[in-house]
């Protein structure tokens, strides 16, 4: 009898813990490595580099890195614009949510019909001084049509600002809120869509209206939230080896080759690596998935010098 009570337990135990509990099922899965794709597109009349990302679904500051020759304010018409949507998961990335503050992007690894799929969506961060901070966290509660209450902090710069802003078009967390478990901080819309992709925020994390709509049906309370600061980036993916090397604006990484490197060791990559090639991004900085080494060629393709 206390066998069968303690396996009856054992069971419900198990099936009462949520799926992100375990990282079995991301060990066995092997969730991509490498999410999105890079399209190129051209410049419409009057616009900026700021309202060609908005377009293009990504982030101010990955467009701007990936097309630095490119005046942002008057690109002109017809400009050839890379949209980098290609990027490689941040190493350490789990089931559940991954934000990358170095590159303002969130990842959303889940498993649907026992496949696992990995998501990317451009975000907006803190801004200097109020930095959003780092570490491991999980989403707490979820509202929809949220109430803003006005941090004292910015009461203080402005005081016409109210305690509280109802739901609306004035209200800058849009139309949905989810928050952590870090107190005060949490992932929301924007009724500022052209801040997305930037450093702007009072800490929170703001993403595109339609993006969060997306995310706010695909997660739960519970889900696990990690926010890192990976500059660099590396993958395997295939028989090919990647690298994305984004700016330190930290500057935490006083050498940028050596972590490469390390970043690389991790893939566990076992052919030649073309060391030129990735000092030659590091330099560049540009934000963009690129391949630096095929499997058994040991040398990364040919490419047209930028312009």
């Amino acid at each position: 009898m206390k066998s069968s009570l303690a396996i009856t337990l054992l069971l419900l135990l198990a099936y009462s813990l949520p799926c992100y509990a375990t990282d079995v099922i991301v060990e066995e899965a092997k969730f991509p490595v490498v999410v999105g794709e890079t399209e190129t597109t051209q410049v419409g009349a009057d616009e900026t580099l700021m309202e060609v990302a908005l377009r293009g679904g990504l982030g101010y500051e990955v467009v701007a890195n990936a097309n630095r020759h490119i005046d942002p304010w008057k690109p002109g018409k017809g400009t050839q614009i890379i949209l980098p949507g290609e990027a490689i998961l941040p190493f350490g990335s789990k089931l559940g949510l991954t934000i990358n503050l170095a590159e303002l992007r969130l990842f959303h690894v889940r498993i649907t019909e026992e496949k696992p799929q990995a998501s990317v969506y451009p975000l907006g961060i803190g801004r200097a001084g109020r930095e959003t901070p780092e570490g491991n966290y999980h989403i707490v509660i979820k509202k929809e049509r949220p109430d803003w209450r006005v941090p004292e902090g910015l009461r203080e710069q402005d005081q016409t600002l109210p305690e509280i802003v109802q739901p609306g078009p004035q209200n800058p967390l849009g139309d949905y809120w989810l928050g952590l478990s870090a107190p005060g901080y949490g992932v929301h819309g924007t009724n500022r869509p052209l801040g997305v992709g930037r450093r702007v925020s009072y800490g929170c994390m703001r993403m595109y209206p339609q993006d969060i709509a997306t995310l706010y049906a695909q997660v739960e309370t519970g889900t696990p939230v990690q926010i890192v600061y990976q500059p660099v980036k590396a993958a395997w993916s295939g028989n090919k080896l990647l690298l994305e090397v984004h700016p330190d604006y930290l500057g935490r990484f006083d050498n940028g080759f050596q972590n490469a490197l390390t970043m690389i060791s991790h893939t566990g990559w076992p052919d030649e690596i073309d060391y030129a090639e990735v000092q030659r991004l590091i330099e560049e900085k540009n934000g963009t998935a690129t391949i630096i080494n095929i499997l058994g060629l040991g040398l990364a393709p040919q490419r047209e010098a930028s312009p």
